[in-house]
């Protein structure tokens, strides 16, 4: 288990106190995802009057995808997905199946092979997420389910684990609600912490832009300003706005748009208040 970091309790303050939080929000740039169509021409001949007819069929790049890495000896409907896409686009002349075999392979590799070399793409005739990629198929697989031991001997206690943007609550060695979160990229470490400031409204400019945020529970302090860090409320702009939209909370895309604080959605955030008092524990997992 890692190491117990214990902080002074004397640091605590009186409920419904206005504070400076110790997290703001970074600005982040998306780029859209790009839909490739690319066009499959059929023919088909009618022997009864030997008449060639010629169609023209959209094939919809990403109308399947894979999250796993694909290589020879794998069988699946990955596979299949993989190989009709290889077949729609020229590169592999053999009926799409299950199987991933040598014609699989050297179809891949020469996919991969004619791509501009700056791409630093590997000609190895395997599926990984870069290739799988450019072929519009990849979709990140989901995460593990969250690990119960984490909260074995803990008792009331919270769960962070930045690496899947999520966090859980523990009580009596069981999770008892999960819960998606932004977090910073590098902070806080992993390892064990004591709650030990708890201010119900709160406030931070850290960005150069007032903002508030409510239920804030505090278990540590950052490792660049010294600020403090713990659980709230997405913050809220002046003029209502929320700083990040709140279905954004828990992507990937959004990791490090918080300098530290572990932002939650409004109701998540009443619940780790709740559930959280003076001196409980906050594991820090990834």
């Amino acid at each position: 288990m890692p190491a117990k970091i214990a902080r002074p309790s004397s640091l605590a303050v009186a409920l419904a106190a206005i504070s400076v939080a110790g997290c703001a929000s970074q600005s982040t740039s998306e780029t859209a995802a790009t839909t490739t169509v690319v066009e499959a021409v059929i023919t088909t001949t009618s022997t009864a009057s030997t008449t060639t007819t010629t169609t023209t069929v959209p094939v919809v790049v990403g109308d399947c995808t894979v999250s796993s890495i694909l290589e020879v000896g794998a069988t699946s409907d990955e596979v299949m997905c993989l190989e009709r896409h290889l077949n729609d686009r020229g590169w592999l002349s053999e009926s799409p199946n299950e199987e991933f075999d040598e014609a699989t392979r050297v179809a891949l590799r020469t996919f991969q092979a004619h791509h501009d070399p700056k791409l630093e793409i590997v000609i190895d005739g395997i599926a990984g997420q870069q290739t799988l990629e450019m072929l519009g198929l990849w979709l990140e697989p989901p995460p593990p389910e969250p690990d119960v031991a984490t909260c074995e001997d803990l008792g009331d206690a919270a769960v962070l684990d930045r690496e899947f943007q999520r966090a859980w609550l523990c009580s009596e060695d069981a999770i008892i609600h999960v819960f998606p979160v932004t977090t910073a990229w590098d902070q806080p470490d992993p390892g064990d912490y004591e709650v030990e400031q708890r201010s119900l409204e709160a406030s931070s400019i850290l960005t150069g832009s007032y903002s508030e945020m409510s239920h804030f529970v505090v278990f540590t302090y950052g490792k660049f300003q010294g600020a403090r860090v713990g659980f709230h409320s997405v913050p809220i702009y002046p003029g209502g706005e929320y700083v990040q939209p709140l279905e954004s909370v828990g992507t990937p895309e959004l990791r490090g748009d918080s300098n530290g604080c572990i932002r939650a959605l409004p109701e998540d955030a009443e619940k780790v208040w709740d559930h959280l008092g003076f001196g409980a524990i906050v594991r820090v997992i990834s």
